[in-house]
């Protein structure tokens, strides 16, 4: 069967129903894929289908019917050659199976080196197969990505900024880009909003091209450094507040990645306990009091 692309489904039709000369009727169709329209450039897809020709039913020759006369020819003939079967000693089999019971129990007394090495075996089969599949996945990782360089400079262009994305890290499910740009606070946006957009436009990106699970940063001008930074005086402040006047502090809502590490840093603190308010993307830090 021969695949035919398009942007919809009757589209594909009309090009296998060109190739083969054929009526509809005259085709077996079998669709691949649906189309999709996509959202910003990310999910677009053609519609993708398979076309032959249908094979002409084949004619079954008919069977000749057994007529009694035959059946009475195969009987005889049957009887004629069927020998009758041999009898061994009784005494020979028993010493045959006593033999075999010996055999067997010398066998299970001593440890199967066989057993071993077959497991042995297996489990270097096991280590090359995760290496394999690792493999697999980083190369993934790796189309991927550059494709999402690409994406990301397309965004940015359409707002206005000119960045040339640069992959940092890279591994089979873990993925860092600096955008690098003149001026990286419109890279940023306002509190980070507009990298942290870019940075969820880019994990569903990574997840459509195969990426299982990915863990993407994007990062300009060591940005995320700074505000982990700036996340680590904001905790003190609400611990020093929190002690002070015994009542909790609520903080402006934040990605999920700053909610955690903020609920990393205060972790060990004895005199305070953090937990998480309201849902995303409103979703909050509040710092409390432990007792």
């Amino acid at each position: 069967m021969e695949t035919f692309e398009a942007q919809t489904i009757d589209e594909a039709v009309a090009a296998a129903l060109t190739a083969f000369q054929a009526d509809r009727d005259q085709l077996e169709i079998q669709v691949l894929e649906q189309p999709r329209r996509g959202f910003l450039g990310i999910g677009h897809r053609n519609a993708k289908i398979k076309a032959a020709l249908k094979q002409p039913a084949q004619v079954q020759p008919k069977q000749k019917p057994i007529t009694e006369h035959a059946v009475f020819k195969a009987d005889q003939n049957t009887e004629m050659t069927a020998k009758p079967a041999s009898i061994k000693p009784k005494a020979k089999v028993e010493s045959t199976a006593e033999s075999a019971l010996n055999q067997a129990g010398k066998q299970s007394s001593k440890p199967s080196a066989n057993l071993k090495r077959k497991v042995n075996e297996a489990d270097e089969i096991d280590a090359q197969e995760m290496e394999r599949r690792h493999q697999i996945n980083v190369q993934k990782m790796k189309q991927a990505a550059q494709a999402l360089c690409e994406y990301l400079k397309d965004v940015l262009k359409a707002l206005g900024v000119v960045a040339k994305p640069e992959i940092v890290k890279l591994k089979a499910h873990e993925l860092t880009i600096d955008l690098q740009a003149d001026n990286s606070g419109r890279v940023i946006g306002f509190h980070g909003r507009r990298i942290n957009a870019l940075e969820q436009l880019g994990t569903a990106f990574l997840n459509y091209h195969g990426v299982d699970d990915p863990g993407l940063v994007l990062d300009t001008s060591n940005y995320r450094k700074k505000r982990q930074q700036s996340l680590e005086k904001l905790a003190a402040r609400c611990v020093t507040e929190v002690i002070a006047t015994g009542q909790a502090v609520f903080l402006d809502p934040m990605p999920a990645r700053e909610r955690k590490y903020l609920h990393r840093v205060l972790e060990d603190n004895p005199r305070v306990k953090t937990y998480s308010h309201g849902r995303d993307p409103y979703r909050s830090v509040v710092v409390a009091p432990k007792n």
